[in-house]
């Protein structure tokens, strides 16, 4: 069908102007955060600190609702959603594609849980219950609210999982 092969070339245009939106903001952070690998508009990327993460994540989705020419009908809201999660990881070695470095181990996979427990354009950060663990607290200017505790497939513990946002400007005073 015409219609579906528009939609797909417009699809893959708006993944590659994505890319760019994320890799230019991964560079901006100091330090940097790290693309490990890409996949049809899906990230893993690494950052040094919890909070790096979650305000690349709202920076990145302020930036392309603002900025971004993408093509179609798109609710540039939604065009992605971010998971989050910390830890340490079990081992790192070369990308067997990119070269880049990739992650295995335990956090990985819980990042790709929470990430599908987000709505589209939500950022979502994932805490297990039952351990020391506190709710991230990425600075004053972000609200976290506690989506829920749920049960993630392929992982032993529950998970708390908590919605990041900006706060209006009423809310941070």
């Amino acid at each position: 069908d015409k219609m579906e092969a528009i939609e797909d070339r417009e699809r893959k245009k708006n993944f590659k102007i994505l890319a760019k939106y994320v890799r230019s903001h991964l560079m901006r952070l100091s330090p940097p955060g790290y693309e490990c690998q890409e996949d049809k508009g899906s990230w893993m990327l690494a950052f040094d600190r919890i909070d790096n993460g979650i305000n690349f994540g709202l920076d990145l989705k302020e930036n392309v609702m603002k900025n971004a020419k993408l093509l179609g009908d798109v609710d540039k809201s939604q065009v992605f959603r971010v998971g989050i999660h910390w830890g340490p990881f079990l081992s790192m070695g070369p990308h067997t594609v990119t070269g880049h470095a990739d992650y295995f181990g335990p956090i990985v996979n819980r990042a790709a849980r929470v990430a599908a427990q987000c709505e589209a354009g939500q950022i979502c950060v994932g805490v297990p219950m039952g351990t020391d663990e506190e709710p991230p607290d990425p600075g004053p200017t972000v609200e976290v609210d506690v989506l829920g505790v749920k049960q993630l497939k392929g992982i032993s513990i529950e998970m708390a999982i908590f919605g990041c946002r900006k706060k209006d400007k009423e809310e941070e005073s």
